[in-house]
């Protein structure tokens, strides 16, 4: 019964975030510079920037700076790929769901003699219904923007503290 219910929070996104543990090398003054988009899709860095700041500013072992001469290292971020395809069609061969993916390289570098830490590419994907208002798909694809920023976010932060 108790592995069921943790499988079910596990899955479902109970909100429990990791509060503890350490940066690679011990870093305790991280710098978050603005993520580099390049892909075609806009503002994706500034989507990125608020669950990576979030997620960072509530390690107790970690106090963001922003300045990198203040920092012990950077926590570099490149957005290398961001795509939108049809996954599903209707009776009439009209598209009814897509799916968005986003794939983001993280590089933490240590600030004094430029050694790298970790780095690691993540990637997530979110579905959602094609909507016949343009202004309706719009909002939709955001809404699954937000989502993959905010597992990336969640993503990024696990596989620093435990290196993976």
């Amino acid at each position: 019964m108790k592995l069921t219910v943790l499988l079910f929070l596990l899955l479902t996104g109970c909100g429990y975030h990791l509060s503890g543990g350490s940066l690679p090398g011990d870093v305790r003054l991280l710098n978050l510079p603005l993520a580099v988009n390049e892909t075609s899709e806009p503002l994706l860095e500034n989507i990125l920037a608020a669950p990576l700041t979030a997620v960072l500013a509530r390690q107790k072992a970690v106090e963001l700076v922003e300045s990198e001469s203040r920092s012990e290292a950077v926590l570099h971020t490149n957005i290398t790929e961001y795509r939108v395809e049809p996954t599903s069609y209707d009776s009439n061969d009209r598209i009814s769901v897509y799916t968005a993916t986003i794939v983001v390289h993280f590089s933490l570098q240590q600030q004094s003699d430029g050694r790298i830490l970790w780095q690691g590419d993540l990637q997530r994907q979110e579905t959602y219904v094609a909507a016949i208002d343009k202004n309706h798909q719009e909002d939709l694809e955001s809404i699954a923007i937000d989502s993959m920023a905010k597992n990336i976010a969640d993503d990024l932060l696990y596989r620093l503290i435990t290196r993976f």
